[in-house]
Formats: structure tokens, C-alpha cells, sequence
């Protein structure tokens, strides 16, 4: 014969309290009766997600800004016809996702780096009274970045996120930054465990795969954008030929160059390479698809 079970909330013990800086928390508390002393607990938390519609991350029933994360069952009384389950309800860090998983967790961090400089704060050349560029001259940049803790239910969605998006730079506005703005950066993975309460298989677990993006902010674009300077020119027929000064001899200083690679008259500065467009050294990608966008409190983004 098969064990009967019989669900019922009870008031005892079920308790509700605050703190302030700190989650709300609820306990509730079911008395489950069974018609055997020996029934399979495992049977009777199946019943807790098939009858009562309690899983991770199921809202309290009066206050459904907290939901379930913690539970405890042991017998209530001698007889082993009873027993009492405490289920917790408390916002936690990380809520539960669709698929049981922890949901992404995003972080804003901040500092300054030193940069070499060569235009001011109005884009201006930095050049000595000659006209001629300074080099040498540095200037602090504030620094911006993202943090995403992610999960992965298998390494093969990890692999495949990890080939697509490390290393790459955003196609398309994302972040509050213009395309080929924020690089993105493979930081780690681990191994996570966490309870099961979900299904005939209550008292399993799941073994995911916890990993940590990081998203780096440039103002100025990870473009290279090196000067466009050089000891040889192309000529009217389009043959490179060395440079010389007057008197017929190669330069020993790299001189400015045009855009169609003749030399720039003495005297005027150098220009960005390719153009003015310097050079693309990494590849984009779609950061929004697989990552959304970025957030502090849900709901806000």
C-alpha cells in the first residue's frame, strides 16, 4: 500500500522578524501526517513541491517580497506518524533563477590608472611652443568596471561563452558606453553546489558552475592609435623611397607622414596612424544577448 500524507500549516512555531540593514525574515511551519512510521522522506518533500507548491525562491504567501530558501523536517512527537517542517522566507544576495540556479549577481567598481597623454581636456594637441608634440607627459583616468557572478549548468555553456565574448569588445552601445567602449574579460570559474527542493528528487543536489566576467570601461575606445611617423615616404609614383633632409642624407628621427604616405612639411605635427582611425586590435561582439545589461538593484536597468 502506498503512504498517505496529509499537509497542514500549523501556527505553532511560525514566527516573523526584522532588523534594520537587514532582510526580513518569516518561518512557516506544516505538520505532515503519514500512516507509517518507516515513510520515505524524500516521498514527503516531493509532496512539499507537488502539494504545496514550495520550491527555492517561492514567495511568502502574506509577504512576497521574501521568499523560501532554507528548510528543516524531523518528527513531531514519538510515534513517527508526525513530523514538522520549517520552511525560512528571506531576500537572499542571490535569488534563484528559472532553472533553480542562483541569478546573475553584478558589481560596479571604480579607480584611476595612468595613461600617457597627448591632447588636453578640449582635445587640443599638448605640443611645446614650436608647435612640435610633447612626449613623455602622463595624466590620471578614472577607471569604471563591471563585475557579473554568473551561472552555468554545464562547462560546454561556459566553453561557449568563454570562445565568444573574452577578449571582445562591445558591437553596439551597452553600458551606458558606446561600441568598442568596454572590454570584456574571462576571470574565473568553480564548481557549486547547492540543496535541492524541486521534484521527487528533494534530497539531491545540483552541481553547477559559478564563473566571473569582468567589463572594463575606455572613454576612448580600445583602438590603437599610434602616431603616423616613419623614415621612408611614398612618392609621386608610389615607391617608398627614404626620407632625407636637404643635404641629401637619410633622417635619423622618424618623420610625420600624410595620410597617403608622402611626408608631412618640417615642422608639422604627427597625425594618428590609418587616417586618424588607428587600428582595431580586437574583435566585437553582442555583450547584451548573453549578459543583458548591467544593474545594482533589479528591476532598475
Amino acid at each position: 500500500m502506498p503512504t498517505y500524507f496529509d499537509y497542514q500549516r500549523i501556527s505553532e512555531g511560525s514566527s516573523f522578524s526584522g532588523k534594520f540593514g537587514e532582510s526580513v525574515q518569516a518561518t512557516e511551519v506544516w505538520q505532515i501526517k503519514v500512516d507509517d512510521p518507516t515513510a520515505n522522506r524524500a516521498q514527503m518533500l516531493a509532496g512539499v513541491t507537488g502539494t504545496m507548491g514550495i520550491t527555492w525562491g517561492t514567495p511568502h504567501p502574506e509577504f512576497p517580497d521574501i521568499v523560501a530558501m532554507e528548510f528543516s523536517l524531523a518528527p513531531y512527537g514519538r510515534d513517527g506518524l508526525r513530523w514538522k517542517l520549517e520552511v525560512k522566507y528571506y531576500a537572499p544576495k542571490r535569488l534563484p533563477g528559472e532553472n533553480g540556479l542562483p541569478e546573475d549577481q553584478w558589481e560596479r567598481d571604480g579607480g584611476t590608472t595612468t595613461i600617457p597623454a597627448f591632447r588636453d581636456f578640449n582635445e587640443d594637441m599638448i605640443v611645446n611652443s614650436a608647435g612640435d608634440p610633447l612626449e613623455g607627459i602622463e595624466k590620471e583616468r578614472e577607471e569604471s568596471s563591471w563585475t557579473l557572478v554568473k551561472s552555468y549548468d554545464d562547462d560546454e555553456s561556459l566553453e561557449l561563452d568563454v570562445s565568444t565574448y573574452a577578449g571582445t569588445l562591445n558591437d553596439s552601445n551597452w553600458a551606458g558606453g558606446y561600441a568598442k567602449t568596454w572590454k570584456c574579460y574571462f576571470r574565473r570559474a568553480k564548481k557549486s553546489t547547492i540543496s535541492k527542493l524541486d521534484g521527487a528528487d528533494d534530497a539531491g543536489k545540483i552541481d553547477y558552475i559559478e564563473a566571473e566576467w569582468e567589463f572594463r570601461y575606455d572613454p576612448e575606445t580600445w583602438v590603437s592609435k599610434p602616431w603616423d611617423v616613419g623614415f621612408a615616404e611614398l612618392n609621386g609614383s608610389g615607391d617608398k623611397v627614404a626620407i632625407t633632409t636637404d643635404d641629401g642624407k637619410t633622417v635619423k628621427q622618424p618623420v610625420a607622414l600624410n595620410s597617403d604616405g608622402s611626408a608631412r612639411a618640417p615642422g608639422d605635427p604627427p597625425l594618428v596612424a590609418n587616417g586618424g582611425d588607428g587600428f582595431d586590435l580586437y574583435d566585437t561582439s553582442d555583450f547584451a544577448a548573453t549578459f543583458g545589461e548591467p544593474f545594482i538593484l533589479a528591476g532598475s536597468s
